[in-house]
């Protein structure tokens, strides 16, 4: 059976068109444009695998059997090799035996061990630490070091419906019409099951109430099946039901463009499409109005307007620049970097301290009342370089290999900190965690022509760094 996919993406094009073509897979569910544009019959059908946006654009999760998203993921890395995959070790939707760790009344929480040497957050404070408690995954964070979700309401989903637990209800997709929805209503009250409430997904409405009866059987012997799982364990942490495997993929800067020119083969798009469609929410029309007239517009320069307006608004000169810095092994950074000033396409971004309080870090040194931190950044670059000013004397200075740093909303950098640094001090050079880079490359969140390339990029800074190189920003090497 051929798997079936639907996607809610700004990358949609380039995404159906890497699924069908590469891995023959059907689309369902189209949206207005995305019919349109491959000329493809509107439908209802049910999907195997979903992919929606995730941070704004910043990239895409893909939710489905384990074998298809692996089979997307090692095709989007044979096809965009510079993307970067973080895939959940917790499969959403999966239901678990867990324990009560800890529980916190002020913030209506509760912190539940699911077993593997994993915790799980459940909003409901209702309970006492040790007490056994079933629980299924409802929500997994981008990051790895954030914790999954998890419910005490059990769901179990099928292609067309839902059941909950314990429940007396019926609700339909609002994904339909409003005539669509009365028929679906009517439809779902006479087929809900006793002791069950049923949710009626869009592509019930394309379905029997032949199909969509036996559907609900097999969910009511999940449901049975999970009672007898429940009584027969030991009840200590660990899985009971498996899930849904998701996969968040990052599309940095280069991957935007392979996704551009991927799309350009389907339909005409004009330069730093992807880009324009994940700055903001509010960009996201802009940019369809400007495609739309791009074809009576040289398409270049109607992209290069749109860029210099976006510049003007958020990038001028003595703005306030800040950083939004994804990590991989850790929490995400979001701070003030300082103010801006540009020297030709160079932002430099200087930051004065006025208290003697704290740490610089990097070059583990106090900070001083009158320090002057100067950040040297190029769009695209795979560099971040920092210098430590005390006096007019330099201090320190600092080199992070990050993905090809992107200008964002409101005066936003971002980037995903690939955990490498490079620090100079008294012209003494130290380069610091590359094994994270091979860590990264093993769990298969980094292609491996990825990991050479940062150990190239490493390299090439080293040398710069004994040179004496006053800017480092590296766009290609």
């Amino acid at each position: 059976m051929v798997p079936t996919f639907r996607v809610r993406s700004i990358y949609d094009v380039a995404i159906i068109k890497l699924l069908s073509d590469d891995l023959g897979y059907k689309l369902v569910q189209p949206s207005a444009e995305q019919s349109k544009i491959f000329g493809i019959n509107e439908n209802l059908n049910a999907h195997d695998i979903d992919i929606t946006d995730i941070l704004g654009g910043y990239g895409i999760k893909i939710e489905g059997d384990e074998e298809y998203v692996e089979e997307i993921i090692s095709n989007i890395f044979d096809k965009i090799p510079n993307s970067i995959v973080l895939l959940h070790p917790v499969q959403l939707h999966a239901i678990y035996n867990g324990e009560i760790i800890h529980v916190n009344f002020e913030k209506n929480l509760s912190i539940v061990d699911i077993g593997e040497k994993i915790n799980a957050i459940l909003f409901n404070a209702n309970y006492k630490k040790g007490q056994k408690v079933v629980v299924q995954v409802n929500e997994l964070n981008v990051l790895g070091d954030q914790l999954p979700l998890c419910s005490d309401v059990i769901h179990f989903p099928g292609h067309h419906v839902i059941l909950e637990r314990d429940a007396r209800f019926v609700r339909v997709s609002r994904k339909l019409s409003k005539e669509d929805r009365d028929d679906l209503f009517e439809r779902g009250k006479k087929l809900r099951p006793h002791g069950h409430g049923l949710i009626m997904r869009t592509s019930a409405a394309s379905v029997s109430d032949k199909d969509l009866t036996s559907e609900i059987q097999k969910l009511i012997q999940k449901s049975e099946e999970l009672d007898l799982l429940i009584s027969g364990s030991s009840y200590g942490p660990g899985i009971l039901q498996p899930g849904q495997t998701v996969a968040h993929i990052l599309f940095v800067q280069g991957a935007k463009q392979k996704m551009d020119e991927i799309r350009s083969v389907i339909t005409p798009t004009f330069p730093l499409y992807h880009w324009f469609m994940s700055y903001s929410e509010n960009l996201k029309i802009t940019t369809t109005f400007a495609e739309r007239i791009s074809q009576d517009i040289e398409p270049e320069k109607l992209s290069k307007i749109l860029k210099e307006v976006i510049l003007e608004k958020d990038f001028s000169e003595n703005s306030l620049i800040k950083e939004q810095s994804y990590s991989l092994i850790a929490s995400p950074l979001d701070r003030i970097l300082g103010q801006l000033n540009w020297d030709k396409d160079t932002m430099v971004i200087k930051r004065s301290f006025r208290a003697s309080r704290g740490l610089h870090f990097a070059i583990d040194e106090p900070i001083n009342s009158g320090d002057n931190v100067v950040t040297y950044i190029k769009e695209g670059c795979w560099t971040i370089h920092t210098k430590v000013y005390r006096k007019e004397k330099l201090m320190g200075e600092y080199i992070k290999i990050v993905t090809p740093v992107e200008l964002y909303n409101e005066g936003y950098i971002r980037y995903i900190d690939l955990g490498v640094s490079l620090i100079k001090k008294e012209d003494e050079i130290e380069v610091q965690d590359t094994e994270i880079i091979n860590d990264l490359a093993e769990k298969g969140m980094i292609s491996s022509s990825f990991k050479e390339e940062v150990f190239l990029l490493v390299d090439k800074c080293k040398q710069l760094l004994d040179e004496g190189k006053e800017i480092i920003n590296i766009l290609d090497f």
